[in-house]
């Protein structure tokens, strides 16, 4: 019986050449799809180029398998590459068609810089809808990711959000007058105000020590219920009036610190904001309350002092901004202090702030 079939699958050698391309049909047998096979001879170059070429027409394994005779598991290994340094030799004599051509990888390049944060698939789609790519030819997303990693030199890092506001067309004529407006006063004669929010968690520390490839992990307090807004107005020689309260703040909130910080003296019995003086804030919604601005603009007025605001979104004139940085950081000097006495500490670190580092925070916007 085994005499039998051995002449039975010899007798198909000679109408099945087209993998082999051999006619010794010597040690020669057929596997369970009818391939003529020899022992210890790897498959021929043209039997796997045809393999690669139905792969890339987008036929499965299982398919290629029929059609070629070669079983599904090295039909995958020829066609993935996945093969000894022979075959990848062969394999790269294969014209396979480039998906990253130049044009697609302008196209991921100039998709990337436009918005850093896209997704891959997102890129995937552009590629489609504005027919650079077709579905036979569109590079896959984990091509793409190479693609920005290897060709582009690109590396995955957080975002740093610019305000859409900053982009309209008119906002850096806003900021010429912002500072043109300012050029009429010195620094000695500029207020600036602002809010802050603290909790009982301000005084945690977000940076520690541990050994390499570790994560530090610390004990800390993570749910606060106390809320507190700081509200600080600050001038050249120091910090003019500061308070704390309890909750968010608000229009009517602002009305009632202006109402007291008009009457500070400073430590020589004169007015903390003398006429002539500005005051600069920011465009917190509040700020603007058709109510709360009346208000305050009477206030500043009966006080000789004008009321100018910053341009939108632009925290880096505002001098508060760095007096609220020096705060948190003085704040985490004492994180126990800080979280079992919160207003307490806040009002101290505010104290402890010398006027010559207010000086510098006017440098630092541009003012001096």
């Amino acid at each position: 019986m085994y005499t039998h079939n051995t002449q039975t699958h010899r007798a198909k050698n000679v109408n099945q050449t087209l993998f082999t391309g051999q006619d010794n049909i010597g040690n020669m047998e057929s596997n369970t799809f009818g391939r003529v096979y020899q022992h210890g001879k790897p498959l021929d170059v043209d039997s796997r180029k045809t393999i690669i070429h139905l792969y890339a027409e987008g036929l499965s394994f299982g398919d290629i398998s029929k059609r070629t005779g070669v079983s599904k598991s090295a039909c995958h290994k020829i066609a993935t590459g996945n093969l000894s340094k022979p075959l990848v030799k062969s394999m790269a004599t294969v014209p396979v068609t480039k998906k990253a051509t130049e044009e697609v990888t302008k196209f991921i390049e100039y998709q990337t810089f436009k918005k850093p944060s896209i997704y891959d698939r997102e890129i995937v789609t552009k590629l489609l809808e504005r027919n650079i790519c077709t579905a036979d030819n569109v590079p896959s997303r984990s091509l793409i990711s190479r693609v920005k990693k290897r060709d582009l030199d690109m590396t995955y890092k957080k975002v740093s959000q610019v305000p859409v506001e900053t982009q309209r067309i008119n906002h850096d004529d806003i900021v010429t007058h912002y500072i043109a407006s300012l050029l009429n006063y010195a620094p000695s004669q500029m207020h600036f105000f602002d809010e802050a929010s603290v909790d009982t968690t301000a005084g945690n520390r977000t940076y520690g020590h541990s050994s390499r490839g570790k994560r530090a992990h610390e004990i800390q307090r993570y749910a606060s219920n106390l809320k507190l807004t700081v509200n600080a107005c600050c001038g050249y020689f120091g910090l003019d009036y500061y308070d704390v309260i309890q909750g968010p703040s608000n229009a009517m909130e602002m009305v009632n610190y202006f109402d007291e910080a008009l009457r500070q003296t400073n430590d020589l019995g004169n007015p903390v904001f003398s006429v002539g003086d500005v005051l600069i804030m920011d465009n917190c919604g509040f700020h603007h309350h058709h109510a709360g601005e009346r208000m305050l603009r009477a206030m500043l007025n009966n006080a000789g002092v004008s009321l100018i605001f910053q341009p939108p979104y632009s925290p880096q004139f505002n001098v508060v901004e760095h007096v609220f940085h020096a705060m948190r950081h003085r704040l985490r000097n004492d994180t126990e202090f800080t979280e079992n006495y919160t207003e307490l500490a806040v009002l101290t670190v505010l104290g402890d702030i010398p006027q010559s580092e207010l000086r510098n925070f006017y440098t630092l916007c541009g003012y001096v």
